[in-house]
């Protein structure tokens, strides 16, 4: 019987190992929330290695208007990106956070979620902002390619 035990232990440490590799993020994601205008989503580009992670996030209402200067009320806002250092991947707990602004006029949010086992979906919160007062819930999808 002991020659037989080493054949069951071995799938056994493989079973509990898989979940220990991490998913890798990096890439494109949209991460969409629900807002009192309904729903809001956001590019997020992450770079990981190892556990560190970095990135932008596009935010599409912000940002100067095409051609500066003086250009017509109705023209659309371009999108301003926002880079961000201090992200980490430990286990499938994502956390970044965000800051808009500059000095006192600054504004972060706060990012947390949990990625899925396969690495191509994430949920989360994200706290902080302006007027926000309770975490808001988010779904995040990795973009193909």
């Amino acid at each position: 019987m002991r020659r037989f035990a080493p054949l069951f232990i071995l799938p056994l440490l493989l079973l509990l190992v898989a979940p220990l590799r991490a998913q890798n993020i990096t890439g494109a994601w949209e991460l969409t929330s629900e807002g009192p205008r309904g729903p809001r989503t956001t590019t997020v580009t992450f770079v990981q290695e190892g556990t560190a992670v970095s990135g932008t996030v596009q935010l599409a209402a912000m940002g100067g208007r095409p051609g500066g200067g003086n250009p017509p009320p109705n023209a659309p806002a371009m999108p301003r990106q926002i880079e961000f250092k201090d992200g980490k991947l430990e286990g499938n707990t994502l956390t970044f956070s965000v800051t808009m602004g500059m000095g006192e006029r600054s504004m972060s949010q706060t990012y947390t979620a949990t990625v899925s086992a396969d690495g191509k979906t994430m949920e989360g919160t994200m706290a902080g902002g302006m007027r926000q007062t309770e975490p808001v819930p988010f779904k995040g999808v990795k973009k193909e390619g």
